[in-house]
């Protein structure tokens, strides 16, 4: 606090301790607002304030609020939670790119992608508190009783350890600590590949769920997180650009193009493991596989999975980035919101066939299949969380300075690639 009694400054102007003073000033920047900006955060408020009640009520063991079952333990938060979580790790995948390999197309990722990965994992955290009743009891326990067999204990460390790298990336590159900030990129980007494989084992290791079973969910997890991470960022840059935001000629000119390239690579490798799991599940040795599949594919999970999953998620992405009459910045954001909900859509699935055919050590099983269907209280913690991220994200977009930092990458594979093309010209940050 500043000898004029101002605690802290918003959008360049100082912010008095007074409280009357202080409400007088964020009064006059919210009717300072375009009118658009304002309806967007009373929305993401309304949403939000649904959501706190929800939570209030999830919150307490006991409770019987969420649709989840003995049949069908795992829900909603627990796909919102996976959603969000590998979402952070594909931020920062697509992202190091830039921050850590020094491609120039990818440099105007840099500073965004810190602020949703920290908001999306946030999320995540938040979501996965309410679906265990007792957080806390996690956090000590992974200290006090470590498990170092147990992926879920990995999952715990490696993630909560991600979340301190990112908090020193955001700190350390609005602070210009160049040095700092090269050291956080590099590790959040390897614990952006071992943190949702680490996920994926949290189900890969489940012998008695035999549909998540085996080494390749671990990969899927991957790919799943790169793809809706690139997802993201591409929405993210067309409202950068379609708003004239920090950097929009950058967005337009570099990011955009090179997000559509990511776009292109993950739904082609989404789609082969997609294809690769449905045909190892019609020719795997054990029934409950079979049938799980089966479920998926022409039982109750068929239409969100021919619809949703395959046809809105993959293959109209896929048709929109390659065909060039709908490269474009609209055709981008398309492919790119389609996307996102094709992952979400494929968690989703995910989860539930391997629980929809489950049965007990006495061999019963739910006939013909588990049901489950979300509560008005699991829906509204899984939108809180999403307006969450988009109310962080606003606020940032408004009152940080995001545009591109000058921070040296670690690796420079332009200049290497400009060895043997000859050299490349400078491109000047704005």
């Amino acid at each position: 606090m500043t000898g004029s009694g101002h605690l802290f400054t918003l959008a360049g102007h100082p912010i008095p301790v007074a409280p009357r003073a202080a409400l007088a000033v964020l009064e006059h920047e919210a009717l300072s607002m375009p009118r658009g900006l304002r309806l967007w955060i009373g929305f993401l408020l309304a949403v939000l304030g649904l959501a706190v009640p929800a939570a209030l009520l999830a919150l307490p063991p006991g409770w019987e609020v969420l649709g989840t079952s003995p049949t069908f333990e795992w829900g909603l938060l627990i796909v919102g939670y996976v959603f969000f979580a590998i979402t952070t790790s594909g931020l920062c995948l697509a992202s190091s790119l830039g921050t850590v390999f020094g491609i120039e197309r990818f440099r105007p990722l840099e500073k965004r992608h810190a602020i949703l990965a920290v908001l999306c994992l946030l999320a995540a955290f938040g979501i996965i508190a309410l679906d265990l009743h007792y957080p806390v009891r996690l956090i000590f326990g992974a200290v006090t009783h470590p498990s170092p067999t147990s992926p879920m204990w990995w999952m715990g460390i490696f993630y909560g350890a991600y979340l301190g790298v990112l908090l020193v990336e955001v700190w350390s590159m609005f602070t210009d600590h160049p040095r700092l900030h090269q050291a956080a990129c590099t590790t959040a980007a390897g614990i952006a590949i071992i943190a949702p494989a680490t996920l994926g084992a949290v189900f890969g290791v489940l012998v008695a769920r035999p549909f998540w079973y085996g080494p390749f969910t671990p990969i899927l997890m991957v790919a799943s997180a790169f793809l809706s991470g690139t997802a993201l960022l591409g929405i993210v840059f067309y409202v950068v650009h379609r708003l004239g935001l920090q950097g929009a000629e950058r967005a337009a000119s570099l990011a955009i193009p090179a997000i559509r390239t990511l776009l292109a690579i993950g739904l082609v490798t989404v789609s082969l493991l997609v294809i690769r799991q449905v045909i190892a599940g019609f020719t795997a040795d054990r029934p409950a596989i079979v049938e799980a599949t089966v479920a998926l594919l022409a039982g109750p999970l068929a239409p969100q999975f021919w619809v949703v999953r395959v046809g809105l998620g993959l293959a109209v992405p896929l048709v929109l980035v390659a065909i060039p009459a709908t490269r474009t910045l609209v055709g981008t954001l398309v492919a790119a919101t389609l996307s996102l909900m094709g992952v979400f859509a494929d968690r989703l699935l995910f989860v539930s066939a391997g629980q929809i055919g489950p049965g007990s050590v006495a061999g019963v099983v739910a006939a013909p299949y588990a049901t489950y269907t979300p509560s008005p209280v699991e829906i509204a913690i899984v939108l809180g969380a999403a307006a969450f991220v988009a109310l962080g994200y606003t606020m940032s977009e408004r009152y940080l300075d995001l545009t591109e930092s000058k921070a040296h990458p670690v690796l420079s594979l332009p200049k290497l690639w400009g060895r043997r093309r000859g050299p490349q010209p400078e491109v000047e940050l704005p």
